[in-house]
Protein backbone atom coordinates (compact mmCIF):
# COMPACT_ATOMS: atom_id res chain seq x y z
CA UNK A 1 0.00 0.00 0.00
CA UNK A 2 2.81 2.41 0.92
CA UNK A 3 4.55 1.60 -2.36
CA UNK A 4 1.33 2.32 -4.29
CA UNK A 5 0.86 5.65 -2.49
CA UNK A 6 4.49 6.55 -3.17
CA UNK A 7 4.06 5.79 -6.88
CA UNK A 8 0.86 7.91 -6.98
CA UNK A 9 2.64 10.79 -5.29
CA UNK A 10 5.55 10.59 -7.71
CA UNK A 11 3.17 10.43 -10.68
CA UNK A 12 1.20 13.43 -9.45
CA UNK A 13 4.40 15.37 -8.88
CA UNK A 14 5.67 14.56 -12.37
CA UNK A 15 2.38 15.62 -13.96
CA UNK A 16 2.40 18.85 -11.93
CA UNK A 17 5.98 19.62 -12.96
CA UNK A 18 5.20 18.89 -16.61
CA UNK A 19 2.12 21.14 -16.58
CA UNK A 20 4.07 23.90 -14.89
CA UNK A 21 6.91 23.53 -17.37
CA UNK A 22 4.59 23.57 -20.39
CA UNK A 23 2.76 26.62 -19.04
CA UNK A 24 6.07 28.33 -18.38
CA UNK A 25 7.44 27.55 -21.84
CA UNK A 26 4.28 28.75 -23.62
CA UNK A 27 4.22 31.89 -21.46
CA UNK A 28 7.90 32.52 -22.27
CA UNK A 29 7.16 32.23 -26.01
CA UNK A 30 4.29 34.68 -25.60
CA UNK A 31 6.55 37.03 -23.67
CA UNK A 32 9.08 36.97 -26.52
CA UNK A 33 6.31 37.70 -29.05
CA UNK A 34 5.12 40.50 -26.78
CA UNK A 35 8.55 42.14 -26.78
CA UNK A 36 9.32 41.50 -30.46
CA UNK A 37 5.94 41.95 -32.15
CA UNK A 38 3.76 43.52 -29.43
CA UNK A 39 1.57 40.41 -29.61
CA UNK A 40 -0.53 39.74 -26.53
CA UNK A 41 -3.62 37.70 -25.68
CA UNK A 42 -6.18 40.40 -25.09
CA UNK A 43 -7.70 40.74 -21.66
CA UNK A 44 -9.16 43.89 -20.18
CA UNK A 45 -7.14 43.64 -17.00
CA UNK A 46 -3.47 43.08 -16.30
CA UNK A 47 -2.08 43.40 -12.80
CA UNK A 48 0.44 46.17 -12.24
CA UNK A 49 3.08 44.32 -10.25
CA UNK A 50 5.33 47.36 -9.77
CA UNK A 51 8.25 45.84 -11.66
CA UNK A 52 7.91 46.26 -15.45
CA UNK A 53 9.35 42.82 -16.26
CA UNK A 54 7.02 41.08 -13.79
CA UNK A 55 4.07 43.04 -15.20
CA UNK A 56 5.05 42.03 -18.75
CA UNK A 57 5.13 38.38 -17.67
CA UNK A 58 1.64 38.73 -16.18
CA UNK A 59 0.46 40.38 -19.41
CA UNK A 60 1.73 37.45 -21.50
CA UNK A 61 0.90 34.63 -19.11
CA UNK A 62 -0.60 31.59 -20.83
CA UNK A 63 -4.38 31.31 -20.30
CA UNK A 64 -4.24 34.24 -17.88
CA UNK A 65 -8.00 34.75 -17.94
CA UNK A 66 -8.67 31.13 -16.97
CA UNK A 67 -6.38 31.51 -13.96
CA UNK A 68 -8.32 34.66 -13.00
CA UNK A 69 -11.53 32.63 -13.34
CA UNK A 70 -10.15 29.89 -11.08
CA UNK A 71 -9.00 32.42 -8.50
CA UNK A 72 -12.38 34.13 -8.55
CA UNK A 73 -14.25 30.84 -8.19
CA UNK A 74 -12.22 29.89 -5.12
CA UNK A 75 -12.66 33.33 -3.53
CA UNK A 76 -16.38 33.13 -4.18
CA UNK A 77 -16.59 29.75 -2.42
CA UNK A 78 -14.59 31.16 0.49
CA UNK A 79 -16.87 34.25 0.56
CA UNK A 80 -13.91 36.62 0.31
CA UNK A 81 -15.00 40.22 -0.27
CA UNK A 82 -11.91 41.55 -2.06
CA UNK A 83 -9.97 40.46 -5.13
CA UNK A 84 -7.48 42.34 -7.30
CA UNK A 85 -8.56 45.73 -6.02
CA UNK A 86 -12.27 44.95 -6.45
CA UNK A 87 -14.78 44.89 -3.58
CA UNK A 88 -17.78 42.57 -3.60
CA UNK A 89 -20.75 44.25 -1.94
CA UNK A 90 -23.01 42.23 0.33
CA UNK A 91 -25.52 41.90 -2.52
CA UNK A 92 -22.87 40.53 -4.91
CA UNK A 93 -22.23 43.69 -6.94
CA UNK A 94 -18.61 44.58 -7.69
CA UNK A 95 -17.04 48.00 -7.21
CA UNK A 96 -13.77 49.81 -6.56
CA UNK A 97 -13.74 52.06 -3.51
CA UNK A 98 -13.39 55.83 -3.89
CA UNK A 99 -11.08 57.86 -1.65
CA UNK A 100 -11.89 61.06 0.19
CA UNK A 101 -11.76 64.39 -1.69
CA UNK A 102 -11.33 67.48 0.47
CA UNK A 103 -13.76 70.42 0.49
CA UNK A 104 -11.20 72.82 -0.97
CA UNK A 105 -10.84 70.70 -4.11
CA UNK A 106 -14.59 70.25 -4.47
CA UNK A 107 -15.18 73.97 -4.06
CA UNK A 108 -12.62 74.61 -6.79
CA UNK A 109 -14.63 72.34 -9.12
CA UNK A 110 -17.89 74.08 -8.20
CA UNK A 111 -16.35 77.49 -8.85
CA UNK A 112 -15.18 76.38 -12.29
CA UNK A 113 -18.67 75.18 -13.21
CA UNK A 114 -20.14 78.45 -11.91
CA UNK A 115 -17.81 80.45 -14.17
CA UNK A 116 -18.77 78.31 -17.16
CA UNK A 117 -22.44 78.72 -16.27
CA UNK A 118 -22.05 82.51 -16.04
CA UNK A 119 -20.55 82.59 -19.53
CA UNK A 120 -23.44 80.54 -20.91
CA UNK A 121 -26.12 82.57 -19.11
CA UNK A 122 -24.80 85.74 -20.74
CA UNK A 123 -25.49 84.24 -24.15
CA UNK A 124 -28.85 82.64 -23.27
CA UNK A 125 -27.70 79.02 -22.98
CA UNK A 126 -28.86 76.70 -20.21
CA UNK A 127 -26.38 74.53 -18.28
CA UNK A 128 -27.31 71.48 -16.23
CA UNK A 129 -24.91 69.34 -14.21
CA UNK A 130 -26.15 65.74 -14.24
CA UNK A 131 -24.48 63.29 -11.84
CA UNK A 132 -24.79 59.55 -12.38
CA UNK A 133 -24.94 57.01 -9.56
CA UNK A 134 -22.30 54.35 -9.11
CA UNK A 135 -22.41 50.87 -7.68
CA UNK A 136 -22.80 51.54 -3.95
CA UNK A 137 -26.20 53.15 -3.40
CA UNK A 138 -26.31 56.17 -1.10
CA UNK A 139 -29.44 54.85 0.59
CA UNK A 140 -28.35 51.21 0.72
CA UNK A 141 -24.53 51.03 0.52
CA UNK A 142 -24.19 47.25 0.98
CA UNK A 143 -20.53 47.77 1.96
CA UNK A 144 -18.83 44.81 3.64
CA UNK A 145 -17.59 45.31 7.19
CA UNK A 146 -14.34 47.27 7.33
CA UNK A 147 -14.56 48.77 3.82
CA UNK A 148 -14.32 52.55 3.59
CA UNK A 149 -15.78 54.33 0.58
CA UNK A 150 -16.29 58.09 0.14
CA UNK A 151 -17.93 58.15 -3.27
CA UNK A 152 -21.37 59.22 -2.13
CA UNK A 153 -19.99 61.53 0.54
CA UNK A 154 -17.82 63.35 -2.01
CA UNK A 155 -20.78 63.64 -4.36
CA UNK A 156 -23.12 64.97 -1.66
CA UNK A 157 -20.71 67.77 -0.79
CA UNK A 158 -20.08 68.66 -4.45
CA UNK A 159 -23.81 68.74 -5.24
CA UNK A 160 -24.40 71.03 -2.26
CA UNK A 161 -21.69 73.42 -3.44
CA UNK A 162 -23.06 73.48 -7.00
CA UNK A 163 -26.56 74.12 -5.73
CA UNK A 164 -25.30 76.98 -3.53
CA UNK A 165 -23.62 78.46 -6.62
CA UNK A 166 -26.96 78.47 -8.41
CA UNK A 167 -26.16 75.66 -10.86
CA UNK A 168 -29.04 73.55 -12.16
CA UNK A 169 -28.33 69.97 -11.08
CA UNK A 170 -29.84 66.57 -11.76
CA UNK A 171 -28.66 64.02 -9.23
CA UNK A 172 -29.74 60.66 -10.61
CA UNK A 173 -29.13 59.04 -7.22
CA UNK A 174 -31.85 61.24 -5.77
CA UNK A 175 -34.11 60.96 -8.81
CA UNK A 176 -34.10 57.16 -8.66
CA UNK A 177 -34.69 57.20 -4.91
CA UNK A 178 -37.61 59.61 -5.23
CA UNK A 179 -39.10 57.51 -8.03
CA UNK A 180 -38.91 54.36 -5.91
CA UNK A 181 -36.35 52.72 -8.21
CA UNK A 182 -33.84 50.24 -6.83
CA UNK A 183 -30.57 51.76 -7.99
CA UNK A 184 -28.92 48.34 -8.19
CA UNK A 185 -31.41 47.34 -10.89
CA UNK A 186 -29.96 50.18 -12.98
CA UNK A 187 -26.33 49.05 -12.71
CA UNK A 188 -24.35 46.12 -14.07
CA UNK A 189 -23.19 43.74 -11.37
CA UNK A 190 -19.71 43.26 -12.89
CA UNK A 191 -19.19 46.70 -14.45
CA UNK A 192 -18.99 50.32 -13.29
CA UNK A 193 -21.50 51.44 -15.93
CA UNK A 194 -25.20 51.92 -15.58
CA UNK A 195 -27.22 49.70 -17.91
CA UNK A 196 -29.27 50.54 -20.99
CA UNK A 197 -32.49 50.74 -18.96
CA UNK A 198 -30.83 53.41 -16.81
CA UNK A 199 -29.77 55.29 -19.93
CA UNK A 200 -33.36 55.34 -21.14
CA UNK A 201 -34.55 56.50 -17.71
CA UNK A 202 -31.91 59.25 -17.64
CA UNK A 203 -33.05 60.46 -21.06
CA UNK A 204 -36.59 60.89 -19.74
CA UNK A 205 -35.34 63.05 -16.87
CA UNK A 206 -33.20 65.17 -19.21
CA UNK A 207 -36.04 65.49 -21.71
CA UNK A 208 -38.33 66.85 -18.99
CA UNK A 209 -35.66 69.34 -17.94
CA UNK A 210 -35.08 70.62 -21.49
CA UNK A 211 -38.81 70.93 -22.20
CA UNK A 212 -39.32 72.88 -18.97
CA UNK A 213 -36.42 75.22 -19.67
CA UNK A 214 -37.00 75.86 -23.38
CA UNK A 215 -40.73 75.22 -23.90
CA UNK A 216 -39.98 73.03 -26.92
CA UNK A 217 -42.03 70.15 -28.27
CA UNK A 218 -40.63 66.61 -28.28
CA UNK A 219 -42.06 63.50 -29.93
CA UNK A 220 -43.93 61.82 -27.07
CA UNK A 221 -43.09 58.33 -28.35
CA UNK A 222 -39.42 58.70 -27.50
CA UNK A 223 -39.77 58.65 -23.69
CA UNK A 224 -42.41 55.87 -23.65
CA UNK A 225 -40.80 52.45 -23.20
CA UNK A 226 -43.89 50.81 -24.72
CA UNK A 227 -42.73 52.11 -28.10
CA UNK A 228 -39.56 50.02 -28.01
CA UNK A 229 -38.52 46.41 -28.53
CA UNK A 230 -36.24 45.13 -25.77
CA UNK A 231 -33.97 42.23 -26.68
CA UNK A 232 -32.21 40.50 -23.78
CA UNK A 233 -28.79 38.94 -24.37
CA UNK A 234 -28.45 36.66 -21.37
CA UNK A 235 -25.11 36.32 -19.57
CA UNK A 236 -23.41 38.40 -22.23
CA UNK A 237 -21.46 41.18 -20.53
CA UNK A 238 -18.50 40.75 -18.17
CA UNK A 239 -17.64 44.29 -17.14
CA UNK A 240 -14.50 46.08 -16.02
CA UNK A 241 -14.64 44.70 -12.48
CA UNK A 242 -15.51 41.25 -13.78
CA UNK A 243 -12.35 41.28 -15.88
CA UNK A 244 -10.36 41.56 -12.66
CA UNK A 245 -12.24 38.80 -10.88
CA UNK A 246 -13.35 36.34 -13.56
CA UNK A 247 -16.72 35.01 -14.58
CA UNK A 248 -17.34 32.93 -11.43
CA UNK A 249 -16.76 35.54 -8.71
CA UNK A 250 -19.96 37.52 -9.27
CA UNK A 251 -21.49 35.95 -12.36
CA UNK A 252 -22.10 37.54 -15.77
CA UNK A 253 -24.45 40.38 -16.64
CA UNK A 254 -27.30 40.30 -19.13
CA UNK A 255 -27.24 42.99 -21.80
CA UNK A 256 -30.52 44.59 -22.96
CA UNK A 257 -30.84 46.31 -26.31
CA UNK A 258 -33.66 48.90 -26.47
CA UNK A 259 -34.66 49.75 -30.06
CA UNK A 260 -37.53 52.05 -31.15
CA UNK A 261 -40.49 50.61 -33.05
CA UNK A 262 -41.19 53.97 -34.72
CA UNK A 263 -39.48 55.61 -37.67
CA UNK A 264 -36.39 57.71 -37.02
CA UNK A 265 -34.02 59.57 -39.31
CA UNK A 266 -30.61 60.66 -38.05
CA UNK A 267 -27.74 62.22 -39.99
CA UNK A 268 -24.11 61.76 -38.96
CA UNK A 269 -21.54 64.50 -39.32
CA UNK A 270 -20.16 62.74 -42.41
CA UNK A 271 -23.57 63.00 -44.09
CA UNK A 272 -24.67 59.39 -43.60
CA UNK A 273 -28.42 59.11 -42.93
CA UNK A 274 -30.20 56.19 -41.27
CA UNK A 275 -32.47 55.21 -38.45
CA UNK A 276 -31.24 55.45 -34.87
CA UNK A 277 -30.12 51.84 -34.62
CA UNK A 278 -28.18 51.96 -37.88
CA UNK A 279 -26.43 55.17 -36.88
CA UNK A 280 -25.83 54.62 -33.15
CA UNK A 281 -25.83 50.86 -32.48
CA UNK A 282 -23.11 48.36 -33.37
CA UNK A 283 -24.61 44.86 -33.50
CA UNK A 284 -21.35 42.98 -34.14
CA UNK A 285 -20.45 42.47 -30.42
CA UNK A 286 -23.85 40.84 -29.96
CA UNK A 287 -23.17 38.14 -32.53
CA UNK A 288 -20.71 36.19 -30.37
CA UNK A 289 -20.01 36.14 -26.64
CA UNK A 290 -16.54 37.31 -25.64
CA UNK A 291 -15.85 37.19 -21.92
CA UNK A 292 -12.23 38.35 -22.14
CA UNK A 293 -13.38 41.90 -22.91
CA UNK A 294 -15.56 44.35 -21.01
CA UNK A 295 -16.42 46.17 -24.19
CA UNK A 296 -19.93 44.87 -24.90
CA UNK A 297 -21.37 48.09 -23.46
CA UNK A 298 -18.75 50.34 -25.05
CA UNK A 299 -18.71 48.76 -28.50
CA UNK A 300 -22.47 48.32 -28.89
CA UNK A 301 -23.25 51.89 -27.79
CA UNK A 302 -20.03 53.72 -28.66
CA UNK A 303 -21.20 55.07 -32.02
CA UNK A 304 -23.86 57.12 -30.22
CA UNK A 305 -21.20 59.64 -29.19
CA UNK A 306 -20.67 62.14 -31.98
CA UNK A 307 -22.35 64.99 -33.87
CA UNK A 308 -25.84 64.21 -35.15
CA UNK A 309 -28.78 66.00 -36.77
CA UNK A 310 -32.33 64.69 -36.19
CA UNK A 311 -34.15 64.99 -39.53
CA UNK A 312 -37.49 64.20 -37.87
CA UNK A 313 -37.14 66.65 -34.98
CA UNK A 314 -40.21 68.49 -33.70
CA UNK A 315 -38.00 71.29 -32.34
CA UNK A 316 -34.89 73.29 -33.18
CA UNK A 317 -33.08 72.66 -29.88
CA UNK A 318 -29.33 72.08 -30.10
CA UNK A 319 -27.72 70.14 -27.27
CA UNK A 320 -24.04 70.05 -26.31
CA UNK A 321 -23.27 67.11 -24.04
CA UNK A 322 -19.93 66.82 -22.24
CA UNK A 323 -19.78 63.31 -20.87
CA UNK A 324 -17.85 60.11 -20.25
CA UNK A 325 -18.80 56.57 -21.27
CA UNK A 326 -22.04 56.79 -19.25
CA UNK A 327 -23.32 59.06 -22.01
CA UNK A 328 -23.28 56.13 -24.44
CA UNK A 329 -26.48 54.78 -22.88
CA UNK A 330 -28.23 58.19 -23.07
CA UNK A 331 -27.19 59.71 -26.41
CA UNK A 332 -29.18 57.27 -28.62
CA UNK A 333 -32.35 58.83 -27.21
CA UNK A 334 -31.08 62.42 -27.12
CA UNK A 335 -30.38 62.24 -30.85
CA UNK A 336 -34.01 61.25 -31.46
CA UNK A 337 -35.47 63.89 -29.16
CA UNK A 338 -33.78 67.09 -30.26
CA UNK A 339 -32.72 68.84 -33.44
CA UNK A 340 -28.97 68.48 -33.02
CA UNK A 341 -26.63 66.87 -30.51
CA UNK A 342 -22.88 67.38 -30.21
CA UNK A 343 -20.68 65.25 -27.94
CA UNK A 344 -17.44 66.30 -26.27
CA UNK A 345 -15.40 63.71 -24.36
CA UNK A 346 -15.09 64.84 -20.76
CA UNK A 347 -11.32 64.34 -20.57
CA UNK A 348 -10.70 66.99 -23.23
CA UNK A 349 -12.88 69.96 -22.32
CA UNK A 350 -10.16 72.18 -23.78
CA UNK A 351 -12.03 71.70 -27.07
CA UNK A 352 -14.72 73.97 -25.66
CA UNK A 353 -13.67 77.49 -26.60
CA UNK A 354 -15.66 80.70 -27.12
CA UNK A 355 -15.30 80.20 -30.87
CA UNK A 356 -16.70 76.68 -30.60
CA UNK A 357 -19.64 77.75 -28.45
CA UNK A 358 -20.50 80.64 -30.78
CA UNK A 359 -20.12 78.41 -33.83
CA UNK A 360 -22.27 75.52 -32.56
CA UNK A 361 -24.65 77.85 -30.67
CA UNK A 362 -26.16 75.31 -28.23
CA UNK A 363 -29.45 75.93 -26.45
CA UNK A 364 -28.58 73.49 -23.66
CA UNK A 365 -25.25 72.24 -22.31
CA UNK A 366 -25.28 69.02 -20.28
CA UNK A 367 -22.38 68.01 -18.04
CA UNK A 368 -23.11 64.30 -17.53
CA UNK A 369 -20.44 62.77 -15.29
CA UNK A 370 -19.95 59.37 -13.72
CA UNK A 371 -19.76 59.90 -9.95
CA UNK A 372 -16.09 58.92 -9.36
CA UNK A 373 -15.03 60.70 -12.57
CA UNK A 374 -16.66 63.87 -11.25
CA UNK A 375 -13.69 64.14 -8.89
CA UNK A 376 -11.19 64.52 -11.77
CA UNK A 377 -9.60 67.93 -12.20
CA UNK A 378 -9.55 67.78 -16.02
CA UNK A 379 -13.36 67.74 -16.15
CA UNK A 380 -13.32 71.36 -15.00
CA UNK A 381 -10.54 72.66 -17.22
CA UNK A 382 -12.56 75.55 -18.63
CA UNK A 383 -9.89 78.25 -18.32
CA UNK A 384 -9.25 78.31 -22.06
CA UNK A 385 -12.17 80.67 -22.56
CA UNK A 386 -13.21 81.86 -19.09
CA UNK A 387 -11.57 84.94 -17.63
CA UNK A 388 -11.05 84.13 -13.94
CA UNK A 389 -9.33 87.40 -13.05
Amino acid sequence: MKRKNKISTIAFTIVFILLTAVTGIVSFVKLVKFYVNDEVDYNEWTADLGNKFETDIATSFFEKFEFVNLNGAMRNLLEQKEMNGVIKLNNGYLMTAVGYVDDETLQYYANKVALFDSYLINRGTKLVYALTPYISCKYDPQLPTGIEDYGNDNADRLMSMLETAGIDIIDFREAMHEDGINQYDMMYKTDHHWNTEAGFYAYGILEDYIINETGCNVDERISNINNYTITKYEEWHLGANGQRTGRYYAGIDDFDLIIPNFETSIQREDGTVGNMQDIAINMEPLEKKEYTSRYTYDLVLGASLGHFVNLNSENDIKVLIITDSFGKAVCPYLMMGFSEIYYIRDWDVSEITPDFIESYDPDVVILLYYLPNAMWDNLYNFQNFIDEE
